[in-house]
């Protein structure tokens, strides 16, 4: 039960902040009740800031249970019992400490060895000299190592509940500077590359492509033009055979000479994307093809 009265504040509490901290207590039960832990669990830490009370840490570690926060939880239920040695519920506080502890993950244990020998840190703090042995919470961790004389260096290292993982790492010598520009025997820059083959221009390749371009700009001309000569057929104009002939003879031939260009076309395109790839090469030494 989520407790609602305000007692036990210290007397050297100013009275101001008593009141303050009553306040901070009556929204953060509020919140609680309407189930919104996270913003009780800020008011009730509020509370306990101002005026220190058993009931304010034992409703700080019901909200931290809420939020999941279970290691939290244990150790504000450990300092509610050591607020309050006479607490009625001490046995059902207790066996809940030793439940959420029960259900925490399980440490993982790393071993860290670098060669050299370097400074070691673990999520940014510094963990000794390696090799060195420490117990993470199960999870992702980045490993530094840090030595001079040598580039440093990180790693994430994913942690198993229970694991047991041995990190081995070796870092690389930093690249010493030159103190002055040193010019190259002579013998290492004469005749060491070959000059560069000439690139041909792609004359045919740009032909090929505006025959393609043309052949089907013509068919899609063509091809519109014959299907008007047919929707003419369908306009419902009367006409004589002879006109009605003629005109599907005109859509025929459009028709053909269409499919025609489109054939042009895609000839022309295929040889286009061809001599693309080829053309630079015609005429080129063997060696630089």
């Amino acid at each position: 039960m989520l407790a609602v009265v305000m007692a036990g504040l210290l007397l050297s509490t100013p009275p101001g902040d008593v009141e303050q901290a009553r306040a901070d207590f009556e929204r953060g039960a509020a919140l609680y009740r309407a189930g919104e832990f996270r913003a009780a669990l800020a008011a009730f830490e509020a509370a306990q800031a101002r005026a220190p009370a058993p009931q304010a840490l034992f409703n700080i570690a019901r909200c931290q249970e809420r939020l999941g926060q279970l290691a939290d939880a244990a150790d504000s239920y450990t300092a509610y019992l050591a607020a309050r040695p006479d607490a009625p519920d001490r046995a059902a506080v207790t066996a809940r400490i030793d439940e959420l502890r029960a259900r925490l993950p399980l440490e993982a244990s790393l071993r860290i060895s670098v060669e050299p020998p370097a400074a070691v840190s673990v999520d940014g703090e510094a963990a000794g000299t390696s090799p060195v042995s420490v117990r993470l919470n199960p999870g992702t961790h980045r490993i530094g190592a840090a030595q001079e004389g040598y580039q440093p260096l990180e790693r994430e290292v994913e942690l198993a509940p229970g694991g047991r993982v041995q990190l081995e790492l070796a870092l690389v010598p930093l690249v010493p500077v030159a103190t002055g520009p040193e010019r190259a025997p002579d013998g290492a820059v004469h005749d060491a590359v070959a000059p560069l083959p000439k690139t041909q221009p792609r004359r045919w390749t740009w032909v090929a492509t505006g025959l393609a371009a043309a052949s089907l700009a013509a068919g899609i001309t063509f091809g519109i033009s014959a299907h008007k000569a047919q929707d003419t057929l369908k306009d419902g104009t009367p006409r004589s055979p002879d006109q009605v002939q003629q005109v599907y003879d005109t859509a025929v031939a459009r028709s053909n000479a269409a499919n025609g260009f489109y054939v042009a076309a895609g000839v022309t395109g295929a040889a286009a994307i061809a001599l693309f790839f080829l053309e630079p090469h015609f005429g080129a030494p063997a060696e630089a093809r």
